[in-house]
Formats: C-alpha cells, structure tokens, sequence
C-alpha cells in the first residue's frame, strides 16, 4: 500500500458483488504493451454510500483509475479511485500517505 499506481485504462469488466468487487481493466505498461488487470474494491453496501452502483462502469468505458499494486508484480490491486473524462470521480477508499 506504499505505491499508488494509476494510468488511462478500458474498463472491460465489473463485479458487483460480496464481500468485494472487481474492476477488470486494459492498461499500457511503460513500455506500450496492453496488459490486462484486475483491482478489487471494497463491498457494494460501503461503495452504495460513495454513489457506486452495480452500472457505474461498462466494458468499454475510458477512464484513468488509481489503485495499490500487488508488491510480488502480479497484475492485480486494490482499486482507489476511478475518475471518468468528463471529471466525475467515484472514491473507493480515502487517499493515504504511504507508509500509513
């Protein structure tokens, strides 16, 4: 949880269910080569409270997502944020200083 990672990415799938979600994304590495990943998200009963619902996302949807990496490089994390192009933003979990 020390190292926020975040990029433009294509939604291409999204779990609404207990007791965590999942974001499935497309997202360039460094280098330009699509890599497919996975965040979890907190439960739909804490996300309802934060305006997520089951239809906040869609495959296709164009966003720029900030999430905490798995530390052993697997493509998989915690999701953050998601902020859509016209500025909407849908908070998962509040921002922490690294190390906290």
């Amino acid at each position: 949880m020390e190292k926020l990672v975040s990029g433009k990415a294509t939604v291409t799938g999204f779990e609404w269910q207990n007791p965590h979600g999942q974001i499935h994304f497309d997202m360039a590495d460094d280098k330009g080569n699509v890599q497919h990943w996975t965040v979890e998200t907190p439960p739909p009963s804490l996300l309802v409270g934060k305006n997520w619902t089951r239809h906040s996302l869609h495959a296709g949807d164009e966003v720029t997502i900030y999430f905490h990496a798995a530390k052993n490089g697997a493509l998989f994390g915690i999701i953050q944020k998601v902020v859509f192009a016209n500025g909407n933003v849908l908070d998962a979990y509040p921002d922490r200083p690294a190390g906290q």
